[in-house]
């Protein structure tokens, strides 16, 4: 069953960093960073590794340290570092509740397809309407779980199996179930707005989480002294945007990158 361990984002995520480009010539040549970082340490961090080139500039993530977010690999196959370093940030200042709603809603439909439609569901994230049970599950299946929260939250129908006892429970959630998503803790209720995958473009998302990240530093949150992510989002453009020569100075690493 996915998403029965929980990854802690809050220290950041410890990446592979691959270049599509020596990989496609046959070599594999990655490195491991923990996000996320400035722009200028990033940019700094690729060419320092040799991990972009002039003639290879195309960055994939080859793996993870500590599991992949989520659990649900096939989101970063075309992930970027740059790509992956704003979704860090973004994991990173999240509600860990809307997190959890985010996993059950992955796990529930396999969506997200990609990074970027990910980005858009946490940001979303409290438009995904999941009711949980306010009763341990022990011992019940999904079906008659939900039952049980319809019976308790609906004095009609306390009233209908009282008048019926002999009515089974698996029996009657076969009636009642129809169009909403069980989950093991509770279900996701259909009724009102749900995550537009599709709402922001990548930079719309630069800017919201950049945006969020300057409201929560101004109160404090963070410890630490990090540069304001609207920065690193200007660092990032900037640096796509000039070339660098890049000495050529890594090994191969021993990692699968594929």
């Amino acid at each position: 069953m996915k998403g029965i361990f929980k990854m802690d984002y809050s220290n950041g995520i410890t990446v592979f960093i691959g270049n599509e480009g020596f990989y496609a010539e046959g070599e594999l040549r990655d490195r491991a960073i923990t996000l996320p970082v400035s722009g200028s340490e990033l940019q700094g961090f690729l060419e320092g590794n040799g991990l972009v080139t002039p003639m290879h500039e195309e960055t994939y993530i080859a793996d993870f340290l500590d599991g992949v977010p989520f659990d649900h690999p096939e989101i970063f196959a075309h992930a970027t570092a740059e790509q992956m370093n704003i979704l860090a940030q973004q994991l990173k200042m999240a509600d860990p509740d809307d997190l959890d709603k985010v996993q059950d809603w992955i796990d529930a439909f396999d969506t997200p397809k990609n990074i970027v439609e990910l980005m858009n569901l946490v940001e979303d994230a409290e438009s995904i309407n999941k009711v949980e049970y306010e009763f341990s599950t022990n011992g019940l299946d999904k079906e008659e779980a939900y039952v049980f929260h319809l019976i308790d939250n609906d004095p009609d129908l306390q009233k209908i199996t009282e008048r019926y006892p002999g009515l089974k429970i698996v029996d009657y959630g076969q009636i009642v179930i129809d169009e909403v998503t069980l989950l093991d803790d509770g279900f996701i209720d259909p009724i009102g707005s749900s995550p537009d995958l599709n709402k922001h473009s990548l930079n719309e998302l630069k800017e919201l989480i950049g945006e969020e990240y300057d409201r929560q530093n101004d109160k404090g949150f963070f410890e630490e002294e990090q540069v304001g992510l609207s920065d690193l989002m200007g660092t990032l453009r900037d640096a796509a945007e000039h070339k660098h020569d890049t000495r050529d100075n890594t090994h191969s690493h021993d990692i699968d990158a594929r």
